[in-house]
């Protein structure tokens, strides 16, 4: 399927409730240290306000869904950057979450040593014996070597980093000549291409205060368009760009398409709606929690029709 075709939607649907993908997740959870509450979801305690999403389980639950929904737009593979990498002997996952990634990182390169650091201490302590995690501050000045890393991966920073040039600076200070980096990210916007999205639903609503919200406060949850131009003025070389079409829910055609929009609808619906825009919401724009909630739960109702037809970009 070509980036410029039009996704085709499906008339029909032999998709269930999406709830009983429940039964087939299996979630990696860790409780330590002092957390913060608010508006019934926890946050990481740790450089407090940094990040705006939530650590609780139900957060973690759906970052591991978000990295299922990774691998199926990656053909199964772990990153883009997997076939160049020969024998790595150092990596680091920044903002690692539950640290899915690294684990899996872990077993598919055995000999690797894997680091992944975060503000929340959410991560397993059952790992393969070449995975370590650490609580640390990206933005921060890193405690590692230079040239240090001969591949660094991050995923989903969008909205939590204030400087990149100075993140990418360091990532190339500790990087070994020839090392790689990837940065992927799930876009906070929709896209629509027969008109199923009108102005006046309450998801474009929604979308537009997230965007009008987020500019107020000077946080950029969709740096992607960003990346290329800020890679090549930290020293980066040979720098690629490429986007995924991500359906939300089970009305296209495709069956690959299907089953991507079914698994990213789920991790939308069950967290993802409420965990962007809870904190950002209260916080930020003044909306209090129950006008917050009113009108997310709208959104769930929008969505869960597959009336619309929307997608995003990975």
């Amino acid at each position: 399927m070509t980036g410029n075709e039009q996704i085709e939607a499906e008339t029909w649907s032999d998709y269930s409730d999406a709830g009983s993908i429940r039964s087939d997740l299996t979630s990696l959870h860790s409780s330590v240290l002092n957390y913060e509450y608010e508006n019934g979801r926890r946050y990481h305690a740790y450089q407090a306000g940094k990040y705006m999403l939530p650590n609780d389980d139900q957060e973690q639950d759906r970052l591991d869904v978000l990295h299922h929904v990774f691998r199926l737009t990656l053909g199964g593979d772990l990153c883009r950057t997997a076939p160049e990498l020969v024998n790595p002997g150092r990596i680091l996952d920044i903002g690692t979450g539950t640290g899915i990634w690294a684990i899996d990182m872990g077993d598919e390169y055995p000999s690797a040593e894997i680091i992944g650091t975060d503000l929340s201490p959410i991560q397993p302590s059952w790992v393969p014996p070449n995975v370590r995690f650490q609580i640390d501050d990206a933005t921060q000045e890193w405690a590692f070597p230079p040239e240090h890393f001969d591949f660094i991966h991050a995923r989903g920073l969008g909205g939590s980093i204030r400087d990149w040039p100075e993140l990418l600076h360091q990532a190339y200070a500790h990087l070994r000549p020839g090392g790689r980096i990837e940065l992927s990210e799930g876009r906070p916007h929709m896209c629509c291409d027969d008109g199923t999205y009108p102005e006046d639903s309450q998801t474009y609503r929604w979308v537009t205060e997230f965007h009008r919200i987020a500019r107020s406060a000077d946080l950029e949850f969709d740096p992607f368009p960003q990346y290329a131009g800020l890679l090549e003025s930290a020293g980066f070389i040979n720098v690629q760009a490429h986007e995924e079409r991500t359906p939300i829910g089970a009305w296209p055609k495709n069956k690959r398409l299907k089953e991507i929009g079914v698994y990213f609808e789920y991790q939308f619906l069950e967290g993802a709606v409420d965990g962007y825009s809870l904190a950002l919401f209260t916080r930020v724009g003044n909306w209090s929690e129950q006008e917050t909630q009113v009108l997310l739960a709208h959104v769930r109702q929008e969505v869960r029709t597959n009336k619309m037809h929307v997608y995003t970009h990975w």
